[in-house]
């Protein structure tokens, strides 16, 4: 088993370090800048107006004194917006640099994990943790890196510099601060496990999304749009629940902090007016006005944290999502550096067992022994259910086996790096699945250096060819629909078998790919791959007996174990399952 990767999202910000660095630097000076427009006010008013002998009046100014302190606030303000435009431009610039890194790597992880780990995600939500997670943590970057570093600092200075103003009026915000921490950790502890589940419903979403939008003309022609909307309408009412009330604890925390601020600012004005009054002194009042400028800028430093805090905890419960997919421990360890060329495409399993994960305790292929040589046509049938799939997913090496030896090409499975093995073994579904662009694009993902004789040939193999060419308006430029929705299944199935019969693999896998077909194209099929591919090893798997009754070997699956082994001739003198199947497909002909 692999060592568990360590994810930290600051790896991903390592290529935009230098943008990260000024923008910490920009914030700092203009926060510094930003601290000092009280004090200098306060030496302004101290010594730029004239005071009597008592200090309780003024009686004159000094203009060039004031001039000079005007300036020098005047440029810390235009300082201060264009450090302010720069660290908005700076953090702008790492913020989508995460989020694209993060998605890039997120993307590739997913690449690289086997379907064991596959298996604990759902699509829908691994896609809800590309898009919408990766967006939310980008977007908290973007967001709270001003806040993040301006608001200690500003608390920090301000409560110092309003201490030394006045040590009395001190006492109103020492008491506020601590109710607003109390209040901000209760409504952390309260909104988090509120948006873990908001991002579990949104997949919830995606998922019902997807399954109507995939299932339109089947809704559509059993007239179950009422009810699936109804469904819909169920998730959706689901989201703006949970939204609502993680929104709801954040808005309430704002109230309270709000009402907080207004009660300190009150207590402030009476107790200072109070002091003033008894003093009777000017400079009293001017120490008070700067006292409540560094109380509002503590303050408004505590409402800063308040929404930083806020916003941590909604992108910590995407971020959680995130890592869950990058510490994901791959099921499939392979040696990449191992240069063991696969040299034919013979097949060996003994006394194979498998299981997966999630069925722990239960078998779903048992005591597997079947020799598969080179070039042979092999068929694999049986009732549903008996793990067909399953064993042709372990000879692909999407699974590793549990107990047992496989052997491809001679050797050990686990010999090969997983390019090697799956360069030279090319799989179609049942289900064609074709990509956005052209026909010959969809061919040339099988093999991008493919010249248009190897097209061409491999099409014909696949008797799709003459429809390509004869029927299709732009033949092989001819753009596909989403996943081939503008030709027929039969046809997708057809294209699909020509780009695997292309990568000209050493063990071609057919799982059910003749479904769509007719029986004369599916029998000129098998005759061209028999005639044309002497010494690629074919794998059939198919329910209909017709498909594979002519298999130099047939395989007959039950229950996860290998029931009976032989050709057509045989299987119908064994009287066992083959022959069943056989005589109920036949049935009546």
């Amino acid at each position: 088993m692999q060592i568990k990767q360590k994810y930290s999202v600051f790896t991903y910000i390592k290529p935009y370090r230098e943008y990260f660095i000024l923008a910490v630097l920009f914030i700092l000076i203009e926060c510094g800048l930003e601290i000092s427009v009280p004090f200098l006010s306060n030496i302004l008013l101290k010594k730029g107006l004239i005071y009597d002998a008592t200090e309780t009046s003024v009686i004159g100014m000094d203009t060039t004194f004031i001039l000079i302190m005007g300036a020098i606030m005047l440029s810390f303000a235009v300082v201060s917006m264009f450090l302010g435009f720069m660290t908005a431009k700076f953090t702008a610039k790492v913020g989508r640099g995460l989020g694209y890194e993060l998605r890039k790597a997120e993307y590739q992880k997913i690449q690289d994990l086997s379907f064991s780990n596959l298996d604990n995600f759902r699509i829908n939500s691994l896609v809800t943790r590309m898009t919408n997670d990766v967006q939310i943590v980008s977007d908290t970057f973007c967001q709270v890196l001003r806040p993040l570093l301006r608001a200690p600092l500003q608390l920090v200075f301000s409560s110092v510099f309003a201490i030394i103003m006045s040590a009395q009026l001190s006492i109103v915000f020492a008491v506020v601060v601590p109710i607003l921490a109390i209040l901000l950790i209760v409504v952390i502890a309260l909104s988090r496990p509120l948006f873990v589940k908001l991002q579990g419903v949104l997949d919830k979403v995606n998922r019902t999304t997807r399954e109507s939008i995939t299932a339109m003309k089947l809704i559509r022609a059993n007239a179950k749009k009422e009810r699936e909307t109804e469904k819909f309408s169920s998730v959706n009412q689901e989201a703006k629940k949970v939204a609502s009330s993680a929104l709801g604890i954040n808005a309430t925390n704002m109230a309270c902090i709000q009402a907080m601020t207004y009660l300190c600012i009150l207590g402030i004005l009476i107790i200072g007016g109070n002091l003033a009054i008894k003093a009777a002194s000017a400079i009293m009042i001017v120490n008070i006005a700067s006292f409540l400028d560094y109380v509002m800028q503590m303050l408004a430093s505590l409402i800063m944290l308040s929404n930083v805090f806020m916003i941590f905890t909604r992108a910590d419960a995407s971020n959680s999502r995130i890592r869950k997919v990058f510490e994901a421990e791959n099921e499939i360890v392979e040696d990449k550096a191992s240069d063991v060329k696969l040299e034919n495409g013979s097949v060996e399993l003994k006394n194979v067992f498998f299981k997966y994960k999630k069925q722990a305790d239960e078998y779903v292929l048992s005591d597997i022994n079947l020799d598969i040589e080179n070039g042979q046509f092999i068929g694999i049938t049986g009732k549903t259910g008996s793990s067909k799939s399953t064993l042709i997913y372990l000879i692909e090496r999407f699974y590793d086996i549990e107990k047992g030896e496989l052997k491809i090409g001679g050797k050990d499975i686990k010999e090969y790096s997983l390019n090697e093995l799956r360069k030279n073994i090319a799989i179609s579904f049942q289900s064609p699945q074709l990509f956005t662009g052209t026909i010959r694009d969809n061919l040339l993902w099988g093999k991008k250096d493919a010249t248009e004789e190897e097209i061409i040939k491999a099409c014909q193999i696949a008797q799709c060819y003459d429809f390509i060419v004869n029927t299709l308006p732009k033949g092989f430029e001819t753009v596909m629909g989403q996943s081939g929705s503008n030709i027929s299944g039969g046809q997708r199935q057809r294209i699909c078998i020509a780009r695997a019969i292309l990568r000209n693999p050493k063990i071609l896998i057919l799982d059910d790919s003749f479904s769509a077909l007719d029986r004369i194209t599916e029998q000129q099929v098998k005759q061209n791959l028999k005639t044309m591919l002497p010494e690629m090893t074919k794998i059939v798997i198919s329910q209909k007996v017709s498909t594979i009754f002519d298999a130099d070997s047939i395989i007959v699956m039950d229950d996860g174990k290998v029931s009976e082994v032989g050709t057509n001739q045989q299987l119908l003198e064994n009287n066992g399952i083959y022959k069943m199947i056989y005589s109920i497909q036949n049935e009546g002909k």
